[in-house]
């Protein structure tokens, strides 16, 4: 048997480097091709498929004639060994989410949803705006565009927008459950296992993520803008901590962003998210203690971003949304809050804000150039990025849904399976993973994502009378 000598290991070495790609490609062109995903499974099938040429090649022809070859495969090889190793020393992710000073009470009636609910030229109306005068004619441009599910835009997609429609009104009625006075007769728990039980709840009623937050003043609105409460109450909530939840969106319903898709899949999930946070409250004050839900229908009266993270749920994106570790910004947000003594859960820090840094796909993709490509800057005590919430909400009204592009195309939208969270793993552990990983992103499913086909396709196309526009 020959012996091995240095340069017959340093050859196999590279040839093994080769092979760890070329599994690596055999294992993203398999989960592409479940994922749907036309040009990752494309360009990874052609690379894989090139390297098995190139790897064959070793025993197929004789050395005079793969010699010239076997030097750029054991250099190719080599590199992928020397970029694995670099990955494991490169320093981690630091960046998160950096609070300078006590952020201020934030009025809901500056929150631009509650400002176009005024009506306009109505006293409410004319009071906020000679208060806020430079808001005045921005605000009334984009008022000239029809609302978001407008008739207007129903003539392509009439059940899409109607089901979202529907939902939203559903949601609407679910307002009077929200907050119901608790039992007189109250059970004890320990804290622990109490914080066990309300997780559990939220998880098995279909939630996908669930967390506690302490509820700090500064979450809390300061006046009612929306909803049933008075118009300008102050908000005085007394409870002490947050149960905050997400539920997952369906990515191949986000992938038609800003379709109608999107907003069909918007009001699917803050009806799970409603039925979820009210069934919980209710199940808390049923013990004794007192609860209330907050839902989407102008009933909030905490900010969710902030809480989510507090909770652990994940930390703040470029694109001003909280990013999970496992669905990326791809969720929607839902809390109950109690007086039921509970144990608050730690923010996490998996390098958002780091890739977000080097990303910039949201930035690059949003048809409104609503999200800034700049660094970040503090605003109201927090260091984050800065998004231009008028450019956005007039894109939503130019539409007629709301958009959702910066779910979709964000990295971490991909779908929660094994590639994937390696992929999320590594970069978490290393900046020149996310560096990689960017690019990597860009080559393998383009600058901007491909749209999938909707569950929903088609609906509009069945074997009926076509559709007539109301007179």
């Amino acid at each position: 048997m020959k012996k091995m000598n240095w340069a017959d290991l340093f050859e196999w070495g590279g040839w093994f480097g080769l092979v760890l790609v070329w599994l690596s490609l055999g294992l993203m062109f398999i989960y592409s091709l479940v994922e749907k995903e036309k040009r990752a499974a494309t360009r990874s099938g052609v690379l894989f498929f090139l390297f098995l040429v190139f790897l064959g090649g070793k025993f197929i022809f004789t050395p005079q004639v793969f010699d010239p070859f076997s030097y750029l495969g054991v250099s190719l090889g080599w590199l992928a060994l020397l970029t694995i190793f670099l990955i494991l020393v490169s320093p981690a992710p630091r960046g998160t989410i950096k609070v300078s000073s006590l952020p201020a009470r934030v009025d809901e009636r500056d929150v631009i949803f509650a400002r176009f609910d005024l009506e306009k030229d109505s006293p409410l109306y004319e009071e906020y705006y000679h208060q806020h005068e430079h808001l005045r004619s921005r605000d009334e441009e984009i008022r000239r565009l029809p609302d978001l599910l407008d008739r207007s835009y129903w003539e392509k997609s009439p059940w899409e927008f109607a089901l979202a429609e529907a939902e939203f009104d559903f949601i609407e009625e679910l307002l009077t459950l929200v907050e119901q006075p608790p039992l007189s007769s109250r059970f004890t728990f320990p804290p622990d296992r109490a914080t066990v039980m309300v997780k559990r709840l939220a998880l098995y009623l279909g939630a996908k993520l669930c967390g506690v937050a302490a509820v700090e003043n500064s979450f809390i609105y300061s006046h009612v803008g929306r909803g049933p409460e008075p118009y300008g109450q102050p908000i005085s909530l007394q409870h002490p901590y947050a149960i905050v939840f997400a539920v997952e969106m369906d990515l191949a319903m986000v992938a038609n962003a800003p379709q109608a898709p999107v907003v069909v899949e918007t009001s699917k999930r803050y009806t799970e998210a409603a039925h979820i946070s009210i069934v919980l409250a209710k199940t808390i004050q049923k013990l004794g203690y007192s609860a209330r839900a907050h839902i989407a229908g102008s009933n909030y009266q905490v900010m969710l971003p902030p809480l989510a993270w507090k909770a652990g749920l994940g930390e703040l994106g470029r694109s001003g949304i909280i990013i999970t570790y496992p669905y990326g910004p791809r969720v929607r947000l839902g809390v109950v809050t109690t007086d039921l003594p509970l144990i608050p859960d730690k923010p996490v820090s998996f390098g958002v804000q780091d890739f977000c840094a080097a990303c910039l796909k949201c930035a690059r993709c949003c048809p409104a150039q609503a999200i800034s490509k700049g660094e970040r800057q503090i605003d109201n005590g927090v260091t984050r990025w800065v998004i231009d919430r008028e450019a956005c909400y007039r894109f939503w009204r130019q539409v007629g849904t709301d958009c959702a592009t910066c779910l979709f195309v964000c990295p971490y939208s991909k779908e929660n399976n094994f590639f994937h969270r390696v992929v999320r793993e590594i970069t978490r552990s290393s900046k020149l993973a996310q560096k990689l990983a960017v690019r990597g992103d860009d080559f393998f499913y383009g600058s901007r994502p491909q749209a999938r086909s909707s569950p929903l396709v088609g609906l509009t196309r069945v074997n009926s009378p076509p559709h007539q526009k109301q007179k």
